[in-house]
């Protein structure tokens, strides 16, 4: 999407995955809309959603050197010289761009530009979507002049200057948007889904529990991730039509629609939408989610009666069959789950964010 000579610009870093990128497309869109002149440029990786993405979502994407973890990581060293790298790549790129603030989506590949843009002397602002902050917005918080929160309880695990921190919620898609304007979405299916990356052991205890007592005949969504819809293909193929395979959906907001019970991880991006769709769920936390996140942001929903959370560690297929079969036969329950969870949902918030982006950047 290209803007008018001398627009002025503004950075989007980070990505990796969905959980990263989803609410940078949403955000950026926001911006759009309110400055049509605006040029958004995303900071990201070459490898993962963001080569593809950002790009098919109209949008330039430019690469910064990154890797996994710590770059004082004794177990790869070459994270320390990449990382080093990837500051004096974004230094030039912000030289080069001169943005009027950069955006810190979370994920290593927001570090360097983060930190550049904190030395350089953008305004920098963050996004946090987990209950538990992640290493890069914690490294970035106390430098930034905007930290915005899914979660507000977050803020105490957060160095922060004052009146820095914003319970915003987190950036939606348009037709993510629209589903919290609906009623609560009560279709017919049992929607599975495993985050961006898949879920490999999340799809082989759903491979069993589909064909159990509580499950069997039932109509299943499952989303099982792309590199692994093939194999859960040819594990359902018994099944017939009542269980739809898919890889990565580019129509989440439709097979919302469909369903009446979510089988999810609990990644932020995903609580976010579910709440939107007023879907209650049973959730798997991620057991190797950094800091034991993913935990954390399903107990925050189930205390609001939102969602069951079932711990991967001993979970089978049978025991999994039955709750999903006792909530899914238990209207009352999941109607009182979908209020409760849709209470959580922050409308509106890619365009507000996107209000106080721009006026950290002194475009309001």
């Amino acid at each position: 999407m290209s803007a008018p000579a001398g627009a002025p610009r503004l950075l989007l870093a980070g990505g990796g995955t969905g959980g990263h990128l989803m609410p940078g497309l949403a955000l950026a869109a926001a911006l759009r809309r309110l400055r049509p002149e605006s040029e958004i440029v995303f900071l990201g990786t070459r490898e993962g959603l963001d080569a593809t993405l950002v790009p098919k979502a109209g949008w330039r994407l430019e690469t910064v050197a990154t890797g996994r973890g710590s770059p004082l990581s004794l177990r790869r060293p070459a994270n320390l010289p990449r990382f080093l790298l990837a500051l004096w790549q974004s230094w030039r790129l912000l030289g080069n761009l001169r943005p009027a603030a950069l955006v810190a989506l979370g994920g290593f590949a927001a570090a360097a530009p983060g930190i550049a843009a904190a030395l350089r002397g953008v305004p920098l602002v963050v996004l946090e979507q987990n209950a538990i902050p992640g290493r890069v917005t914690r490294l970035l918080a106390p430098r930034a002049t905007q930290v915005h929160l899914q979660f507000a309880e977050a803020a105490a695990r957060l160095r922060l200057r004052p009146g820095a921190a914003r319970t915003s919620g987190s950036p939606l898609r348009p037709e993510m948007e629209a589903l919290a304007r609906e009623t609560p979405c009560a279709g017919d299916a049992l929607l599975v889904m495993g985050g961006s990356q898949g879920a490999e052991a999340l799809n082989r205890i759903v491979a069993e529990a589909v064909r159990l007592p509580g499950l069997a005949g039932r109509r299943v969504l499952h989303v099982a991730g792309a590199e692994k819809a093939a194999a859960m293909r040819a594990a359902h193929a018994d099944l017939g039509s009542r269980v739809e395979t898919l890889g990565f959906c580019d129509d989440m907001a439709g097979l919302y629609r469909r369903s009446r019970l979510a089988i999810a991880r609990s990644g932020a991006t995903s609580l976010a939408e579910l709440a939107a769709a007023g879907l209650p769920a049973l959730l798997v936390p991620l057991p190797t989610a950094k800091d034991d996140h993913q935990r954390a942001n399903a107990r925050s929903i189930a205390a609001g009666g939102g969602a069951v959370v079932l711990d991967e560690p001993g979970l089978t297929g049978t025991a999994l069959a039955r709750e999903a079969g006792a909530l899914l036969d238990d209207e009352p329950r999941r109607a009182a789950m979908g209020l409760a969870l849709r209470a959580t949902c922050r409308a509106g918030a890619a365009e507000a964010i996107a209000r106080e982006v721009l006026a950290a950047g002194g475009l309001s």
